[in-house]
């Protein structure tokens, strides 16, 4: 049965509800309960009746609250279309990892619209709060910063380029705030290094929300997806692995998105070469012509080889 029309106090407010949420009609069907289709049509009504009430500086993103210092959340609707999300490269100056040169193929190969740097690209030892080891010789964030650009010419350009902070990128800005906070301007933070990124702490793709860090654990996957009721990319574990949450609405997932870095180098001593949940890897999302999110696939290690829909990259 179809729903009666909008009064025109409640189309201003779906305006008003659209515009907060970036003009993602995704985001605002699930907070109020409707279908994408329904609020798209709703949306095509408002435009004709207050065209002036439409926000057009946003560019489809959500503006962060006055007082956070990097945006909560961005959001973007895309459709018929993939898009690589892979982080914890911890970067250090030297050969980058091997999973790196896979992450950088595959794009190559498949010409995502969106490419999403999921956290910790930086690793930051100098400028960590954990004591540093004797003998450790972390480079300094400059050179970190420098090797970390050098690896980012290796990406092909995508429509959409996003960075999802982790906790250890935030080590650049906390050093800053922390011991020469008079000179943050003139320094500058971590997103001016990187001015082709659009930084933010979370960001939603249609219906999967693609961020750093929610929850922790072995189960992390299956309590970020079971608490979110969407499907979510998360980073920071380094575990590399899917859980499907299924119900009456359908499936989603939640899903650890490995590490492009390598676990066994010398930016991890301070795990002592113990066994290791940690595994190199990355994912891969298609979005289907209406925005719906397909099963998610990885790329991951392989005997030392990253493999991808069967095949080694390298």
């Amino acid at each position: 049965m179809p729903l009666p029309p909008l009064t025109d106090e409640l189309l201003r407010e779906r305006i008003r509800q659209y515009n907060q949420m970036g003009s993602n009609a995704a985001a605002l069907a699930r907070s109020i309960g409707l279908s994408v289709s329904t609020v798209k049509d709703q949306m095509a009504t408002a435009r004709r009746r207050f065209p002036e009430l439409f926000d057009t500086n946003i560019h489809h993103v959500q503006k962060a609250p006055v007082g956070w210092t990097i945006p909560q959340m961005v959001s973007h609707e895309i459709a018929d279309c993939c898009v690589l999300v892979g982080g914890d490269l911890h970067i250090w100056p030297g050969e980058v990892p091997l999973m790196w040169k896979a992450f950088c193929s595959v794009a190559h190969q498949l010409r995502p619209s969106a490419i999403v740097l999921n956290g910790d690209m930086l690793d930051g030892a100098r400028v960590s709060r954990h004591g540093a080891l004797l003998g450790s010789h972390a480079p300094k964030i400059d050179e970190e910063i420098d090797a970390l650009h050098d690896a980012l010419r290796m990406l092909p350009h995508a429509e959409l380029q996003l960075w999802s902070v982790g906790n250890h990128d935030q080590r650049v800005n906390s050093y800053l705030a922390n011991a020469a906070s008079e000179l943050d301007v003139y320094v500058g933070r971590l997103e001016d290094r990187f001015p082709q990124w659009e930084f933010c702490y979370g960001a939603t793709l249609c219906d999967v929300e693609v961020r750093h860090r929610f929850r922790g654990g072995i189960h992390a996957g299956w309590n970020n997806a079971l608490h979110a009721g969407i499907s979510v990319i998360t980073g920071h574990t380094h575990q590399l692995q899917i859980t499907a949450v299924r119900n009456r609405n359908g499936s989603h997932w939640g899903v650890e998105a490995g590490m492009l870095g390598d676990p066994r180098s010398r930016a991890f001593e301070y795990h002592e070469g113990a066994p290791s949940r940690a595994h190199e890897g990355f994912v891969v999302l298609t979005f289907d012509e209406d925005g719906k999110l397909m099963p998610p696939e990885f790329c991951e290690m392989v005997r030392g080889r990253p493999v991808f829909r069967g095949k080694p990259v390298y």
